[in-house]
């Protein structure tokens, strides 16, 4: 939501009920045009300290904002040494398998030429 328009939403709802009030009180113009002043002056000051939170709310956001994006960058950067840390520990057990393997595909290659010949030799009878 837009926080401007929903200030001067605010605003102008606070004005409109002011008005209203100040028009059906039963009051004499001088009174009114003081009481109108008064309420002016108050609005005023209400208005300048509701743009005074508004600029502390948006320091505050942008603050917050800087502050998620170094956390941010910190998590990558540990997590991008964790998985380094992780590649490089693994890498001897992964090279292990892959040996372990290549052996086991050796032996069965070996098994199966060793099969074919037995086939192919005639059997005594």
């Amino acid at each position: 939501m837009n926080v401007k328009l929903l200030s001067y939403g605010i605003f102008v709802g606070f004005i409109a009920g002011a008005a209203s009030t100040l028009l059906s009180a039963p009051q004499s113009g001088k009174e009114l045009r003081g009481s109108i002043k008064h309420t002016k002056d108050n609005w005023s000051d209400h208005m300048l300290e509701v743009q005074m939170n508004l600029q502390q709310v948006k320091e505050s956001i942008q603050q917050v904002s800087k502050e998620g994006k170094d956390s941010l960058q910190s998590v990558v950067s540990e997590l991008k040494e964790s998985i380094q840390a992780w590649k490089s520990e693994s890498d001897p057990a992964i090279n292990n398998l892959q040996d372990e393997l290549a052996a086991i595909q050796a032996t069965m290659e070996e098994l199966e030429r060793s099969l074919n010949q037995d086939e192919t030799t005639p059997q005594p009878s």
